[in-house]
């Protein structure tokens, strides 16, 4: 398939934030080039048409506020290794291969298999980092890039697993001044572009990923109520 290098992922890094900190400040029911997929509670999901080279691709992203915790918080249950295990039940192993520097590492997950389709992999670069204080805002956002990349320790030609790609954001900002839980929800801006490797028509991927996003979300949501629920608030 072809990913970019270590090197050419880390430059992508700081495109992707600054094109999820605008996003943040869109209102998409107020932009005519965005469509609404659909609305459940506080999750909505938005597509809009982007032009990638010389093709034109469905970008899907999704919004949810989730009360009681915040950004940084958020964040960490998304990004930490130890805690992804807890609540992403379709991962069967993940290891780091190499820490770039203090806001990015270089990691191999081994994904569960669903059968009959045949088992992935993915090696990805994961970029956490605390954003600056934007006008308005109490207190600072975070965002957490997810990108596939080579690693010279786990080539795609010495894998046994069929290798997937993905581009996966989630940019998080807090509501609320706090400091108590109560005063103060985490507002999420989500996107994972996944493409599984093998044959899969685009159409299908991109179904499976209007019914994933809202699961997804529950899932994390519940998870990191639950896990903050009894420790000081952490911005």
């Amino acid at each position: 398939m072809g990913h970019p290098t270590v090197k050419e992922v880390q430059e992508k890094m700081q495109e992707l934030i600054n094109k999820y900190i605008e996003l943040s400040k869109q209102d998409p029911e107020a932009e005519p080039s965005w469509q609404v997929l659909s609305k459940s509670g506080e999750t909505k999901i938005y597509r809009k048409e982007e032009q990638k080279g010389d093709v034109l691709m469905d970008f899907l992203v999704a919004t949810t506020l989730v009360e009681g915790v915040t950004a940084a918080e958020m964040t960490e249950v998304f990004h930490s290794k130890e805690l992804k295990l807890k609540w992403d039940h379709t991962i069967e192993g993940d290891k780091l291969l190499e820490t770039l520097d203090d806001h990015c590492a270089v990691y191999h997950q081994i994904l569960k298999r669903v059968w009959p389709a045949a088992q992935r992999d993915i090696v990805y670069a994961s970029h956490k980092q605390q954003l600056d204080i934007q006008s308005g805002e109490e207190h600072p956002s975070w965002i957490v890039c997810n990108v596939s990349c080579d690693h010279p320790s786990k080539p795609e030609s010495d894998s046994s697993y069929t290798r997937a790609s993905i581009e996966v954001v989630m940019f998080c900002q807090t509501i609320g001044k706090g400091p108590s839980r109560k005063d103060i929800k985490c507002k999420i801006v989500y996107s994972a572009s996944v493409n599984p490797g093998g044959w899969a028509p685009s159409a299908a991927v991109r179904a499976v990923s209007q019914r994933e996003y809202p699961k997804f979300l529950k899932k994390i949501s519940s998870f990191a109520v639950d896990h903050v629920k009894n420790s000081p608030v952490k911005f």
